[in-house]
């Protein structure tokens, strides 16, 4: 199941404009859907648990993600009707893009985003720092 569906792209676009945009072929927008998916999570597998992010569904998903996620759909949507700078479109996946970057460098906080789970320690988690005794050589 996709993360979002077309019917959600109402809040970015006219929903006849995204008709038009993709001849009313709807397979074309859950490739773009499925590949705007991929491209998210991996900003955002470093630091959080992609799975619980895109597996939520209807109200309990990340509102800000849906947002972004929406940003980046509408463009590839637009770029690939047009062939060309849709100023509007183009803003928004900016917009998205330094979000994603900012979230996944830490440099943005994520807010509601579920953060990845530690990972299992190989060994006993003992980790010894530093080096062999020094001894004084002359040549």
């Amino acid at each position: 199941m996709a993360f979002i569906i077309t019917a959600e792209l109402k809040t970015v676009s006219v929903p006849e404009v995204v008709q038009k945009a993709i001849n009313e072929q709807d397979d074309i927008v859950i490739d773009i859907i499925d590949e705007t998916e991929a491209v998210m999570r991996s900003y955002l597998s470093g630091r959080f648990d992609v799975d619980a992010i895109f597996s939520a569904v209807a109200d309990d998903r990340s509102g800000v993600v849906v947002k972004h996620f929406k940003k980046i759909v509408i463009d590839e949507i637009y770029k690939r009707k047009t062939n060309g700078l849709n100023e509007v479109t183009q803003l928004g996946y900016d917009e998205a893009m330094t979000w994603l970057e900012g979230v996944a460098n830490g440099k943005i906080a994520a807010g509601d985003l579920p953060p990845k789970e530690d990972e299992p320690v190989a060994g006993d988690g003992f980790i010894k720092y530093g080096g062999n005794t020094r001894y004084d050589s002359n040549f």
